[in-house]
């Protein structure tokens, strides 16, 4: 099966021109597909690693653009919808590569955000041991490009590597400083980043409680649209069963950017797995299932832009769904998954989605 270009910016599988004709429904995806979220995840990661490596192991570090691409890779790896999970396997890359991984200290401070905005910046990360450590996790994964991995599965990868290394006992006692990934104040990790995404307004309107690390503005206000309202509009039209979410966001991050916007959705039909079990978390297709329950629809087109997201609509279709694939190039590594594992379409933004249904 091949690819053909059906205008600018726009490629689909041949095999699916027909397939795709008369969907019922148009679910999205929300950060990377409505959201930019750049500006926010992939920054709060690298503060959120700042802050573990000076206050618990007195290292000072600079966290350059090499980060960015090693949480690009995992981001399409299929097992990483959350970015939590991304966070976390950068952090343990990063820290058995330290050459001290003895703990200095037991707690955490409260965070001066414009400090550790002043560590991050361009080019390779620094010490060199950060750098080594970037481009050791790319290399083991950029073969397995393709294949499903789950946080587990990376994480025995370094698990073996801290081993040969004689660091798997502080490795260990760093996955305790992290806790659990979810829920919010169930882990450090997971507490600094709901507290520097939400901020502390954010996190009180959220959850009802005083962030505990964090007081000031969060990172969610970098956030922009990437959907232009014209462009729902016409795909209303498009979707005889109308249009929904499924995001591992909450309700109330997403009301939040998309304001407005939020009226050309479904929302009873729609998934917001920030604010329900964990359990359905993509590629889960629990979600999509009964999304498209709610909606009355059987013939669906998912559109994100991870590797959660071709991995989901395969998952559902296993389950009796007739769920495609419309993947936007966000990252370095988008084109190269969606091609190999043939997602039925490919689009290099949201907005093209009109013409694409259009074309057909």
């Amino acid at each position: 099966m091949s690819y053909k270009a059906i205008d600018g910016g726009i490629l689909i599988l041949e095999d699916a021109l027909e397939k795709l004709k008369d969907i019922d429904a148009i679910i999205f995806d929300c950060d990377g597909t409505l959201l930019d979220v750049a500006s926010s995840f992939q920054l709060i990661g690298k503060i959120i690693t700042t802050i573990y490596l000076e206050q618990f192991y007195d290292v000072e570090c600079r966290i350059g653009d090499d980060y960015d691409e090693a949480f690009q890779l995992l981001k399409m790896l299929g097992g990483f919808n959350n970015v939590r999970r991304v966070i976390s396997i950068l952090l343990q890359s990063i820290f058995i590569h330290l050459e001290d991984t003895r703990l200095r200290k037991t707690s955490i401070q409260q965070i001066n955000l414009k400090h550790y905005l002043g560590k991050i910046g361009g080019g390779a990360s620094r010490p060199a041991s950060i750098e080594e450590a970037l481009k050791w996790i790319i290399s083991e994964l950029e073969d397995l490009l393709g294949s499903y991995l789950t946080m587990r599965d990376v994480e025995l990868m370094i698990e073996s590597k801290a081993k040969k290394m004689n660091k798997l006992d502080d490795l260990l006692t760093l996955r305790n400083l992290m806790g659990p990934l979810f829920p919010y104040g169930s882990g450090t990790l997971t507490t600094l980043f709901s507290e520097i995404w939400l901020g502390s307004e954010g996190v009180k309107a959220k959850y009802g409680v005083k962030p505990r690390f964090y007081d000031g503005s969060g990172l969610i206000e970098y956030e922009r649209l990437l959907v232009r309202e014209s462009a729902l509009r016409e795909l209303k039209t498009i979707a005889p069963k109308g249009l929904a979410i499924l995001s591992g966001r909450g309700m109330w991050e997403t009301s939040k950017l998309l304001g407005d916007l939020l009226h050309y959705f479904d929302t009873d039909a729609s998934v917001f797995v920030g604010d329900r079990s964990i359990s359905i978390e993509k590629p889960n297709p629990e979600g999509l299932i009964a999304c498209c329950r709610k909606l009355g629809a059987r013939r669906i087109v998912y559109v994100g832009d991870g590797g959660e997201d071709l991995f989901l609509t395969r998952e559902a279709s296993k389950r009796g769904l007739q769920a495609y694939l419309a993947g936007l190039l966000t990252n370095r590594y988008s084109y190269t998954l969606f091609t190999k594992l043939k997602a039925e379409a490919i689009l290099e933004n949201v907005n093209l989605l009109p013409k694409l249904f259009k074309r057909l």
